[in-house]
């Protein structure tokens, strides 16, 4: 078998999916493609590589096909691809946390979102840090949602109400705690910092 950077990406994907991402290594890989476990090392160098060509797929399927012209929308869209793109692979928002991915599809995801945060009149620093924002809450958010073992709302309620936490244990605060939509939740914080004032 001839061994290529789109094959390894194919084969971890799949060890990512069927095994989670404490079990993807080089070898796992290796064994998956049924090749030595050097054929891998010697396209991608380490398991770093490896998580940054596996991180490079997942971020740069959220800038693939047509954005729309007005930037808001144009956002919008890149953001739910990318919210989408890591959902759709097991453990994707934890593969992508914490790598600092310098690919050009990753450059071209930040491109198009910086782009379009200029378009609607952030200066270069705002719109850089306003796209760390937006990507740091994707991530969280994500990361949240594909928990292996999410916290219980019955266990938040009762820590809220045996302790001194007058704002958490109110009535209609306590019931939003929990909320477990979180396609709605992402709406919300979308729309609350792409709406937040300079």
């Amino acid at each position: 078998m001839v061994v290529t950077k789109e094959a390894i990406a194919d084969a971890a994907l799949a060890v990512l999916h069927d095994d989670g991402l404490e079990a993807l290594s080089l070898r796992a890989v290796a064994d998956r493609l049924g090749v030595r476990h050097n054929s891998v090392r010697w396209h991608i160098g380490s398991k770093q590589g490896l998580l940054e060509l596996l991180a490079e797929r997942i971020i740069g399927s959220g800038a693939e096909g047509r954005l729309p012209a007005e930037p808001h929308e144009r956002l919008t869209v890149l953001w739910g691809r990318l919210r989408q793109a890591l959902l759709a692979h097991r453990d994707g928002a934890r593969l992508v946390s914490g790598l600092v991915n310098t690919g050009p599809q990753t450059l071209a995801f930040a491109d198009a979102s910086i782009g379009a945060l200029k378009e609607l009149g952030r200066d270069p620093q705002k719109a850089v840090w306003l796209h760390w924002s937006l990507f740091y809450f994707v991530l969280g958010l994500t990361l949240e949602q594909q928990a292996h073992e999410p916290v219980q709302a019955d266990t938040l309620r009762t820590a809220v109400a045996e302790g001194p936490y007058p704002s958490l244990a109110d009535a209609e605060t306590s019931a939003h705690l929990m909320a477990a939509d979180f396609d709605q939740r992402f709406a919300f914080g979308l729309r609350s910092l792409l709406n937040a004032a300079d």
